[in-house]
């Protein structure tokens, strides 16, 4: 009589094991690159579109309101025309976000720093 084995041997579930390590020790530095951009890239367009708001506002000679931050976790500056808006993104982001209001283009110009 034949024995008919079912399931999978130990040393086949330790190679789907090491496999799958291997697979995770690649994605993880990605996937945490992905979510620092992601944290950055999102301050940088709320800070910017606070940036062009701001300068509307100042341009119809009204102050403009505090920001209300939701993707940054802080914005400055703002008050007048000329003034620089620093956003500072939530973490895992580390590059800061600096708009220069010039008016002299309509609109602030922003980069990451």
């Amino acid at each position: 009589m034949r024995r008919i084995s079912t399931g999978f041997t130990l040393i086949e579930l330790m190679i789907v094991v090491a496999i799958i390590a291997i697979l995770a020790a690649i994605a993880l530095p990605a996937y945490n690159n992905y979510r620092k951009s992601a944290s950055e890239n999102a301050c940088l367009a709320e800070a910017k579109a606070y940036a062009n708001n701001a300068l509307v506002i100042l341009y119809d000679e009204q102050t403009p309101p505090a920001a209300t931050p939701s993707a940054c976790a802080n914005i400055t500056g703002g008050a007048s025309i000329g003034d620089t808006v620093t956003g500072t993104p939530r973490t895992p982001g580390t590059r800061t976000t600096t708009c220069q209001m010039d008016g002299a283009s309509g609109q602030g110009s922003c980069s990451l720093n």
